[in-house]
């Protein structure tokens, strides 16, 4: 009967130690459980688990220093630890596996990824202790035969370097590297070969792609033929390796220099992705020893290629999803903002959701009268003169520039990011947008003598990418937009109006003149409403 595994549990969050629990014991593995990094220490101390999940962060001693702390240990250091922590930027995966790390699962958790992880690690520690027990086996045969000794120095030398690659092809996260760690390997441990070939399956399980590796010039060729497939094809339908002292007479191989071949499957999960070669330039020169050896290798190799094309997706699946925070909010706000989305874990989920916001609207007071005394191409360049002005100020304070309403400009505070000032950010805003204003008409000389109307009013609205799958746009809607809407349809050339929530956010920063009651367009009861005057 096949001895049941331990898999240790560390977290420091009860409920997620009870779900795994639940969901590994269901499987037929017997679960320990710690709560912090030092409990975990001494719990490897006395019972030597198969397996260990690590959280990361945790009180007393974080998963990070317990990975390190195990990995350091003679006797626990081939204990496979994998992570499943919150944190899965590509830095802390790195300090994951710095530390010593074998994998790394991010939460929330696939139950499905989660157990299929953990059979692919506790198959590697399978076949370490076998290879530790067919180790201590020849360590003993030494001691009985010294003429035995010197045939199996050369296994015990095999032995190890497997074991070596096996830690080495784990903490490889490249694909390409991988593959060539592969190919250097087989061709090292079997001195015998003078070429390596992988025949690795296609996305959609119907075609081979084979890849040669030379040791004389250190080279990787994609053929698109190598005069083997049907035999790759047969080692992966049957997953079982070949061994063949001449190649067959109807195959048409690449090198004609070569005279054997060994072949054996690349399997993961039980599943096989491809197949992993080696030639010689000698009839014969392969035995079983060599097919041993090719097909524990090729094990752990289809391991580290799967994990490095996860890998991989991961991190372009992250690529993604930053282009596609950029090219949502490029245009509504600063560059700065932008990288915070970018950098951040900030979850924009498309669709509304409520927030509190600052909301600004700016109108060009008298611009329909002025435009009517220009050609049509100089007022749009003088709109967009003063709608610039506007902009900047909006996002020097790094407001979301909602949209452009002919001659007016709408921008809202607090969103996409939190900012707890929002509000004296608009303030901010608006009195940057009458500076700068003043400054161009002066410039500009009496044929420019516009000004602004701003309202701000802050409440809550909802905000989120608002329409439809093929046309959406970062807005926020609601009763507060409409007043801050109302207000600047009240304010003056030149004039700032607060309502009075925006202006009890920021009493102790401002100076403002007190208007009273505003009856505005739409509402039933009167807004109380203030003429900004300037900061304190």
């Amino acid at each position: 009967m096949e001895k049941q595994s331990t898999i240790l549990v560390v977290d420091d969050e009860p409920i997620i130690r009870s779900i795994l629990q639940g969901l590994l014991s269901a499987k037929g593995y017997h679960v320990m459980l710690a709560s912090n990094g030092l409990e975990a220490i001494d719990k490897v101390a006395h019972t030597s688990p198969d397996l260990i999940l690590m959280d990361v962060m945790m009180p007393q001693m974080s998963g990070f220093q317990a990975c390190r702390h195990l990995k350091a240990n003679e006797k626990s250091k081939h204990i496979p630890i994998i992570l499943v922590t919150a944190l899965d930027s590509k830095e802390d995966l790195a300090r994951g596996l710095d530390a010593g790390a074998d994998d790394f699962l991010p939460k929330p958790f696939d139950n499905l990824e989660l157990l299929a992880r953990v059979r692919s690690m506790l198959r590697i520690k399978k076949q370490y202790d076998q290879l530790e027990t067919q180790k201590q086996q020849l360590v003993e045969a030494l001691k009985i035969k010294d003429q035995f000794a010197r045939v199996t120095a050369h296994h015990l030398e095999e032995l190890e370097i497997l074991h070596d690659v096996g830690l080495r092809l784990m903490h490889n996260l490249d694909t390409d590297s991988v593959l060539s760690l592969i190919s250097q390997v087989s061709l090292e441990i079997i001195p015998e070969a003078t070429l390596c070939v992988m025949h690795l399956l296609s996305d959609d399980g119907q075609q081979l792609l084979p890849i040669v590796f030379s040791p004389k010039d250190n080279s990787k060729l994609v053929y698109p033929s190598v005069g083997f497939e049907e035999i790759a094809n047969q080692v992966i339908e049957t997953q079982t390796p070949v061994n063949l002292a001449h190649p067959l007479p109807h195959m048409q191989l690449q090198f004609d220099d070569q005279k054997s071949l060994l072949v054996a499957p690349l399997l993961n999960e039980q599943e096989a992705i491809g197949s992993l070669s080696v030639l010689g330039a000698e009839a014969g020169i392969f035995e079983e020893s060599h097919r041993h050896i090719l097909s524990i290798l090729a094990n752990q190799a289809a391991v580290a290629i799967v994990k490095a094309r996860y890998f991989e997706t991961q991190v372009r699946t992250k690529e993604e999803e930053k282009q596609i925070i950029r090219s949502l909010f490029q245009r509504y706000v600063s560059p700065t903002v932008v990288q915070r989305l970018v950098d951040g874990r900030e979850n924009l989920a498309l669709g509304g959701q409520r927030h509190n916001v600052s909301a600004l609207f700016a109108d060009i007071r008298g611009f329909t009268s002025f435009s009517e005394k220009l050609r049509p191409e100089n007022v749009v360049e003088v709109l967009n003169s003063y709608l610039a002005l506007a902009v900047d100020a909006i996002l020097t304070q790094e407001g979301t520039l909602d949209k452009f309403m002919g001659d007016a400009v709408m921008a809202i505070f607090n969103a996409p990011l939190p900012q707890p000032d929002c509000t004296l950010r608009a303030v901010k805003a608006a009195l940057a947008m009458q500076q700068a204003i003043a400054k161009y008409n002066a410039q500009a000389g009496n044929n420019h003598n516009l000004n602004f109307g701003i309202g701000i009013h802050y409440g809550p609205a909802v905000v989120g990418n608002i329409g439809t799958a093929q046309q959406m746009n970062y807005t926020a809607i609601g009763d507060t937009i409409n007043l801050a809407k109302r207000l600047q349809e009240n304010a003056q050339g030149g004039q700032i109006l607060l309502s009075q929530d925006a202006y009890a956010t920021v009493k102790n920063a401002v100076t403002v003149k007190e208007l009273g009651p505003l009856v505005v367009k739409g509402r039933t009861s009167a807004a109380h409403t203030y003429a900004l005057v300037g900061l304190v």
